[in-house]
């Protein structure tokens, strides 16, 4: 029999720790952004202000799914809204329930708990759900028994590399591609001399590690624009608390181009699981003529080919650079669910009617766009 336990402070979710770790290794959702580690480091930075909703189902004593949502608050359209959604949302690359037992079962449990707490939120919001878990189709079946108002979508691409076959064609494909780049930029410049770094699971150096690639973020097209790496404190807090924690665990995964023993590029990247999941790449704008994140790219790809690396995800994100190295991707979704009531209708019209209207005005959501990072609304 199923029972669910609401986790509300964060001295009782410290408690399931191991347990959390356990059931996310057994489970078809398991990804370094589900990991205890990730999400108490999001809980610590962005969550201070927010009500935790972790709920956790234990099937007679064991535990058997974890749901790790937080109540957010924030303006939309400049309304008060309250949103249930999952911990780290924004700054995670891939999220979801985590559950080893029946799942509609699991999901029909959690949004009824959710729908007697209803006076808590106006709708919930749970992003980046990717397609492979069967959450997606789960979720459908138990909305769809509730009746309640639901958006689903747009789903988004997910792009990824395997390396578990065809391991000499891979490498090859991209030895050649990185030792073209090469001679055509030593044609127009002779003379630079480019090094490669990679820092793969402990790095002694992290702390220098982390310096440097804050240095050429800042140098790059990113800068400090809301939304970069190194945007906010509280981003620079958490990716050093990233750092420190994914070191001890061996699952750092940061390599640097070195021009003239100058560091003008960075790929920063988590190793869990066999996978590197590529979280940010960027590169100084003072040398965009020879494309350092092209070439950096190039070299990554080869050089993992024979690591212990089976795939190398280039996470959440449809840009049109990621499909000139694969072809290969996955469906990353989106669903939003609105209970009864007049407010929440109305916000249900304007992400379902005026949202998407916007979105084809391009002079109207430009301009929303804007107002949306000055206010820094959600």
């Amino acid at each position: 029999m199923l029972k669910l336990k609401k986790v509300s402070n964060y001295e009782e979710f410290k408690a399931y720790k191991y347990a959390w770790q356990k059931l996310l290794s057994e489970s078809n959702e398991s990804n370094v952004f589900l990991t205890y580690d990730w999400i108490d480091i999001c809980i610590k930075n962005f969550c201070k202000f927010e009500d935790l909703l972790i709920l956790n189902i234990f099937e007679d004593e064991n535990l058997t799914g974890i749901a790790p949502l937080v109540i957010k608050k924030y303006k939309y359209f400049g309304l008060p809204v309250r949103s249930v959604r999952f911990i780290g949302t924004s700054i995670s690359d891939r999220m979801d329930f985590i559950i080893c037992g029946n799942k509609d079962e699991c999901l029909s449990m959690i949004l009824d708990y959710l729908v007697s707490v209803k006076e808590k939120w106006d709708f919930i919001d749970l992003q980046e759900i990717a397609g492979y878990t069967g959450t997606m189709d789960a979720m459908g079946r138990c909305v769809k028994k509730t009746g309640l108002l639901n958006i689903t979508g747009p789903s988004k691409k997910s792009f990824f590399i395997e390396f578990n076959k065809n391991k000499d064609e891979i490498y090859n494909k991209f030895s050649k591609k990185y030792c073209a780049k090469l001679r055509k930029i030593d044609a127009g410049k002779p003379g630079l001399n480019f090094e490669m770094e990679r820092h793969m699971g402990s790095c002694a150096d992290k702390e220098k590690i982390f310096t440097v690639i804050s240095e050429i973020e800042k140098n790059s097209w990113k800068g400090n624009k809301a939304g970069s790496l190194f945007s906010e404190q509280n981003h620079i807090n958490f990716h050093k608390d990233i750092f420190e924690r994914f070191s001890n665990n061996n699952w750092l995964d940061v390599s640097m181009l070195i021009l003239n023993k100058e560091p003008v590029a960075y790929m920063y990247n988590y190793f869990y699981e066999g996978r590197s999941y590529n979280y940010s790449i960027a590169y100084d704008e003072r040398f965009a003529d020879i494309s350092p994140g092209t070439v950096l790219m190039f070299w990554v790809l080869k050089d993992s080919v024979f690591r212990d690396i089976i795939e190398f995800d280039f996470a959440r994100g449809e840009g049109s650079w990621k499909s000139r190295f694969t072809e290969m991707s996955r469906e990353h979704n989106r669903v939003r669910i609105f209970k009864p009531g007049a407010y929440s209708g109305i916000l249900y019209i304007l992400q379902s009617k005026v949202m998407p209207y916007m979105k084809n005005q391009d002079i109207f959501y430009n301009a929303w766009m804007r107002t949306k990072g000055a206010f820094k609304w959600d």
